[in-house]
């Protein structure tokens, strides 16, 4: 039994990691009115970026591609203020969301 919940403890504890591995490759960058979304693509995925504003409306759909290094500025001067949700899939289905005040 003591057994079983250690394979099981180091299963989540390495699930967790590779969960987070993902994560951190998506880097969201906000100065002023102007957002900046970069990829760091070890896996060669390829991208999908929505964004959202804060009613759910979809202000944005592109593809960001699948290069080992992907990125894109959106300017937001002249955007309603708000929360705006990025959203970003890959081709395995990992999601990336991360909502950012303008």
């Amino acid at each position: 039994m003591k057994t079983i919940k250690n394979v099981l403890l180091i299963g989540l504890v390495f699930f967790s990691m590779v969960a987070l591995a993902n994560n951190e490759k998506v880097t969201i960058t906000q100065e002023n009115e102007t957002i900046a979304v970069s990829v760091l693509n070890t896996q060669n995925a390829t991208y999908k970026l929505f964004i959202y504003s804060e009613d759910g409306t979809m202000v944005f759909k592109g593809n960001l591609g699948s290069n080992a290094s992907l990125g894109k500025a959106f300017n937001f001067q002249t955007a309603q203020k708000g929360t705006y949700t990025f959203k970003l899939v890959t081709n395995a289905g990992e999601t990336f969301v991360k909502d950012i005040e303008i």
